[in-house]
């Protein structure tokens, strides 16, 4: 079995670190923590490595948000079968930082680069959404929160969400989609050794 992880983000150290890049942070953390190293090629980077017994192959678009699901489907064919998994990670607007959701059969729900995806592949796809809204003040235009950077006290705490994510990523394989989603979607999210 393999799994197929794109992590939804913009290119560029301009955008690291900004909220819109949970996607990237997520497969690039998952990456090193498994001593693995992303590879170039036409559409995407991609890292892969084993972890809990199964194939994983982590991707961050070459290209920018709205287009970051360009070259997804040939990519599927090529390195997929039917027992394989595919699932898009990406920075959700509508939870609050922290929360998680781990989803299938939803709409992009106005994520431009989950519509992209979506449109791509003609169906919705599994997804980890990671909230991001941290009380963004009212009059602060949408494109600016999102593109804005994560402050210490957030990325601290992702680094202490990410040890459930991983769990969570081994739950789908062990115990399947619909036990990692009971565990994953609570909140404040157990302990992995929980």
């Amino acid at each position: 079995m393999k799994f197929v992880l794109l992590g939804l983000g913009n290119p560029g150290d301009r955008y690291q670190d900004t909220r819109h890049n949970l996607g990237h942070w997520f497969v690039n953390r998952f990456s090193s923590d498994c001593n693995a190293h992303f590879v170039n090629s036409q559409d995407f980077s991609f890292s892969s490595f084993t972890f809990a017994d199964t194939g994983i192959i982590l991707l961050k678009s070459t290209r920018f948000m709205n287009a970051n699901g360009t070259g997804i489907t040939n990519f599927l064919k090529r390195n997929l079968s039917s027992n394989d998994l595919f699932m898009v990670v990406h920075d959700e607007l509508n939870l609050p930082f922290g929360r998680v959701k781990l989803s299938r059969g939803k709409s992009a729900g106005g994520h431009n680069g989950v519509r992209n995806v979506i449109e791509e592949l003609g169906y919705p796809p599994l997804r980890l959404r990671l909230g991001i809204d941290s009380g963004r003040s009212p009059d602060m235009i949408l494109s600016d929160f999102v593109l804005s950077k994560l402050s210490t006290e957030e990325q601290k705490s992702l680094d202490s969400l990410f040890p459930k994510l991983k769990h969570a990523i081994d739950l789908i394989f062990s115990r399947g989609i619909s036990f990692a989603s009971n565990y994953i979607n609570r909140y404040p999210i157990p302990s992995p050794s929980s």
